[in-house]
């Protein structure tokens, strides 16, 4: 066989496998980075669906629908987080239970201002830095069965 032959096959067979080579590792990495966005995607879902659903338990009486959504909300949490998110989520369950005779809303910032962090720091790709010092907060929403709310709103015509 020629030398120049052989140097061309060589060439060609070490080009098509470099190819190969490249797709199939390129395809594994994007597929990988694919899934790890749709896990935190999945888990920025949950995330939120948690802290939509805190307020209702937190700040009105006992609603058996608000409670079962919360309890929904944290079981699936249970399911995705990690165990640094729930170690956080642990205290401030046991703060805004039923049985705990004495809350105080100093505590419950903080324990969920920890919560809200370590569930940013999960979620976001390149975590947060977020300031220590800073507390995070519910918003208190009136309960839709109160006496404002039953009120007929009354137009202005002129």
């Amino acid at each position: 066989m020629d030398g120049a032959v052989f140097t061309a096959l060589v060439s060609g067979a070490v080009a098509l496998a470099t190819v190969a080579l490249t797709q199939g590792l390129s395809h594994y990495f994007g597929r990988k980075r694919d899934h790890e966005a749709d896990w935190r995607k999945m888990k920025l879902d949950h995330y939120k669906e948690y802290v939509a659903a805190l307020p209702g338990t937190v700040h009105h009486p006992y609603d058996a629908a608000v409670q079962r959504r919360y309890s929904d909300a944290v079981n699936t949490l249970s399911l995705v987080a990690p165990p640094k998110v729930l170690l956080a989520l642990y205290p401030l369950l046991d703060e805004t239970s039923v049985g705990n005779q004495t809350p105080t809303l100093l505590k419950y910032e903080a324990l969920l201002s920890s919560l809200m962090r370590a569930m940013r720091e999960d979620s976001h790709p390149k975590p947060p830095k977020d300031d220590s010092e800073f507390t995070f907060r519910t918003l208190n929403c009136p309960p839709e069965n109160d006496e404002e709310s039953k009120r007929p709103q009354s137009s202005s015509k002129k």
